[in-house]
């Protein structure tokens, strides 16, 4: 990729913020030079004046699922947005700090916020395959993104991506059907399969698994576990014992308001997800998660 040539090629870069030893809010570094694979540094976004998160500083561990959690409005889909520059393309839209990805500013000006998004890929909300057939669901985010393999070559890259989101042996008759002719949690997970396809590094969920039954929402988990093994996987979720089941660390948020009564999201708490609800720091986590409000 170019930098407009390549945030990939700055990966295998060392920098001297490689070195630095980066600290949770709260939480002790992964490994000696903090471990993330993306980190925010007193990150705010904004719509136009409107102040909507204000100073977050994350360090996302490489193959661990992050949470973030929440009541409504907090910020939560405004801060996963940002990590892969998605907020930009509204237009009142602007982010302050920085937002490092293997030690490299995705804001920087040189930076190509498409080349951003092929590397940190996202599953949003409801399903939304493309009015293709399942096999070019797939297929066709390879092409955009320059596949140059043979048409056996495309073939293994679709099977390979189906299997990987647990779809191949339920699609693997009727590729050629269209993915609308999926169920919900089955249209899901061939979106995740779409992620996959184009060889990202970080998946972001923004509530994944809201518009599911509970068997569907069991299957998009059960796989979020097993893709961790191979990508960094980060969250939005509203259903807290989602998070418990499937997330190694937990950001909580909540939303202060200022003297003009404007909601301005804010990072609690974030800490790994057992120590987070059993033992939380800070009062207002503890009257989250108990129910006392959200």
């Amino acid at each position: 990729m170019t930098r407009q040539t390549s945030i990939k090629e700055a990966l295998t870069m060392e920098t001297d913020q490689d070195q630095e030893t980066i600290v949770d809010l709260g939480a002790a570094p992964d490994g000696p030079a903090g471990g993330g694979v993306i980190e925010t540094r007193r990150m705010s976004v904004y719509y136009g004046d409107f102040k909507a998160v204000a100073d977050v500083s994350l360090n996302f561990a490489s193959n661990q699922i992050t949470a973030l959690i929440g009541p409504s409005g907090c910020g939560k889909s405004t801060v996963l947005r940002s990590l892969n520059r998605m907020n930009d393309l509204i237009a009142t839209a602007r982010t302050e700090g920085e937002v490092m990805y293997h030690g490299e500013n995705i804001y920087a000006d040189d930076i190509d916020p498409v080349e951003v998004r092929r590397t940190i890929g996202m599953v949003f909300q409801k399903p939304n395959p493309f009015p293709k057939t399942i096999y070019e669901n797939i297929a066709w985010g390879a092409k955009v993104n320059g596949f140059k393999g043979s048409k056996s070559d495309m073939g293994d890259l679709v099977q390979e991506a189906l299997e990987s989101a647990a779809l191949w042996d339920e699609v693997k008759d009727k590729l050629q059907e269209s993915g609308y002719s999926l169920s919900g949690g089955q249209q899901q997970r061939l979106c995740i399969a779409r992620a996959i396809a184009t060889k990202p590094d970080v998946i972001l969920m923004d509530e994944p698994c809201s518009a599911l039954d509970p068997i569907a929402t069991l299957r998009i988990e059960e796989l979020m576990l097993e893709l961790k093994e191979a990508y960094s996987i980060i969250i939005v979720t509203h259903n807290m014992q989602q998070a418990a089941r499937v997330s190694d660390k937990t950001a909580f948020f909540n939303v202060k308001l200022n003297e003009k009564g404007m909601r301005t999201g804010r990072l609690v708490e974030f800490s790994p997800t057992d120590q987070l609800f059993t033992s939380p720091t800070e009062k207002d986590t503890e009257d989250y998660i108990t129910g006392r409000f959200g």
